[in-house]
C-alpha cells in the first residue's frame, strides 16, 4: 500500500505541474499573492496535527474534472479541482475550515481586486453617506465619490476593503479549522464575517473621509491605525461568534482506506492529458487600433512591441501599441469586450519590480478625471497617468474594474481605449548627514 500511495504522490505531481507552474509565476508578479503561502502553511500546519482519513473515490471525480477541464479552464478554475484531490486525499475535506485555508491559498488578490473592487467601492461610499447622513450632514454620492461639504472625497482602491475581506476570511477559516467547526456553522461564520468586514471598511472610510474632507485635522499615522482598530474589533467579534458556534465533539477515528488501483490508473492519465499544450487563449479581434499620429499636440513615434508583449497581444482582444512622444511614453490599448486581460498598468509595473505610490484623481487637459501615481525603481522615476474612455469619448473611467462591470453589461457600447502616459521625472540627489 505504502508503494502505492509513493507512486500516486509522483504521478500527481507531474498532472499538476501547471497548477505549480503557474502559482510560482504570479507568486512573482508583484500583485500580492504571496499572501497565499501564509494561508498554504496554515492549511498544512493544521493538517498535520489533526488528521483526519481521505475520501478516495471523491479524490478521482475531483482529478477527473481536473483532467476534463485542463482544456478550457483558465488557470485559477483549473487550480480547484486539483485542491479538492489533495483535500479529499488528505483528509482536509472534513473540516470546513481547512478547506476554506486551502482555497485562500490560491493566487486570487489580483482577481479580488479586478472584478471586486468598484462594487465595494461603492457598497462603502454608500454606506459611508447614509451614516453622514444619519448625524444630519448632508452628503451626496457620485459613483464612488462622496460630495463632503466643498470637497470630493473618493473611496479610491486601497479603500475598497478587499484587503480586510482576504484578512477576515483567513481569519475565519482559522476560527473554523481550530473551533472544529461543521459545514454549516462555517457557512454562518462567514456570512456573519462578510458583513462584519463590510461595516467594519465603511466605518473606517467614513472616519478617513472627515480628515480628507478638511473638516478636521488627523495625524498622517492614524490613517492606518484606524482600519486596524475597526478590523480588530471584526475579529473580536468573529472569535466571540466561533466560540459560540463550538460543539465539543471529535470525528470518531477510522483506519485510513487503501488507495484503490483505479485512482492510480486515473491519475496516470491525467498526468498524461497535462503534457499536452493547454491553450486557453481567445483569437484577438480583427478590429484595428487606428494610427496614431499626435497626443496632446506632440508627435509620436511607434515602438516595435518586445517579444513579450507580442506574444500578450496575440490573444489580447484587441490591439496593444506603444508610442515616444518625446521623453514619455504613451501605452495604447485598443479593446473590443470586457476582458480580465485589461489589468491596471500598476499591475505590470509592479510585476517589474517599481515601487507605486497611492493613486490620486486629477484632471486631463480636456477637464476628465483620470487616476495618477508615481512608480519608482532604483533611478527609474516616473508619473503615470492612466485613463480608459469609449472609441467615441463619450464615456470615461479611471480604473479598470469600473470599466469591466459596464463593458460586462453594456458590450455594444465598445470599442474602448487605454491610455497609460509614462512621464520620467527626474531625480535630484539628496545630500544625506550623518
Amino acid at each position: 500500500m505504502k508503494t502505492r500511495r509513493i507512486t500516486i504522490t509522483l504521478v500527481l505531481a507531474i498532472a499538476f505541474a501547471p497548477v505549480f507552474l503557474w502559482y510560482s509565476d504570479r507568486l512573482s508578479d508583484g500583485s500580492g499573492e504571496p499572501l497565499g503561502l501564509i494561508a498554504l502553511a496554515a492549511a498544512l500546519g493544521l493538517a498535520i496535527k489533526d488528521r483526519s482519513p481521505g475520501n478516495p473515490r471523491c479524490a478521482e471525480i475531483a482529478l477527473i474534472i481536473y483532467g476534463i477541464g485542463f482544456f478550457f479552464l483558465p488557470p485559477l478554475l483549473r487550480a480547484i479541482p486539483a485542491l479538492l484531490t489533495i483535500a479529499f486525499l488528505t483528509g482536509m475535506h472534513h473540516r470546513a475550515g481547512k478547506l476554506a485555508l486551502l482555497f485562500l491559498s490560491l493566487p486570487i488578490q489580483a482577481s479580488m481586486d479586478f472584478f471586486l473592487g468598484f462594487p465595494f467601492r461603492v457598497i462603502t461610499a454608500e454606506g459611508s453617506r447614509m451614516i453622514f447622513s444619519f448625524f444630519g450632514i448632508s452628503v451626496e454620492r457620485y459613483g464612488v465619490q462622496l460630495s463632503l461639504g466643498s470637497a470630493l472625497v473618493s473611496v479610491d482602491p486601497p479603500c475598497s476593503g478587499l484587503q480586510m475581506l482576504w484578512a477576515t476570511a483567513f481569519l475565519t477559516a482559522i476560527l473554523a479549522a481550530l473551533f472544529k467547526l461543521n459545514y454549516p456553522r462555517s457557512i454562518s461564520l462567514g456570512l456573519a464575517a462578510l458583513l462584519l468586514c463590510i461595516l467594519a471598511n465603511i466605518f473606517r472610510a467614513t472616519f478617513l473621509a472627515i480628515p480628507e474632507a478638511r473638516l478636521i485635522a488627523m495625524p498622517g499615522f492614524l490613517h492606518a491605525g484606524i482600519g486596524l482598530f475597526f478590523f480588530t474589533l471584526a475579529g473580536i467579534a468573529l472569535v466571540k461568534l466561533a466560540s459560540w458556534f463550538h460543539v465539543k465533539h471529535s470525528l470518531t477515528p477510522t483506519p485510513p482506506r487503501p488507495l484503490p488501483l483505479r485512482l492510480t490508473a486515473t491519475a496516470f492519465g491525467v498526468s498524461l492529458i497535462t503534457l499536452l499544450p493547454a491553450n486557453t487563449g481567445r483569437p484577438s479581434s480583427e478590429n484595428e487600433l487606428p494610427i496614431q499620429t499626435e497626443y496632446r499636440g506632440r508627435q509620436l513615434e511607434e515602438v516595435p512591441l518586445s517579444s513579450r508583449e507580442e506574444s500578450f497581444a496575440r490573444n489580447f482582444p484587441g490591439q496593444l501599441k506603444i508610442y515616444q512622444a518625446g521623453n514619455d511614453t504613451l501605452i495604447l490599448r485598443h479593446v473590443t469586450r470586457a476582458t480580465r486581460m485589461l489589468h491596471p498598468s500598476y499591475h505590470c509595473l509592479k510585476a517589474e519590480g517599481f515601487s507605486i505610490s497611492h493613486s490620486r484623481l486629477e484632471r486631463d487637459h480636456n477637464g476628465h478625471p483620470m487616476a495618477t501615481y508615481q512608480a519608482k525603481l532604483n533611478q527609474e522615476h516616473y508619473f503615470v497617468s492612466e485613463i480608459i474612455r469609449s472609441s467615441d469619448s463619450s464615456r470615461y473611467w479611471t480604473d479598470v474594474c469600473a470599466w469591466y462591470w459596464h463593458a460586462l453589461f453594456h458590450p455594444n457600447s465598445g470599442p474602448w481605449v487605454a491610455e497609460t502616459l509614462l512621464t520620467p521625472i527626474n531625480l535630484e540627489p539628496k545630500n544625506e548627514s550623518s
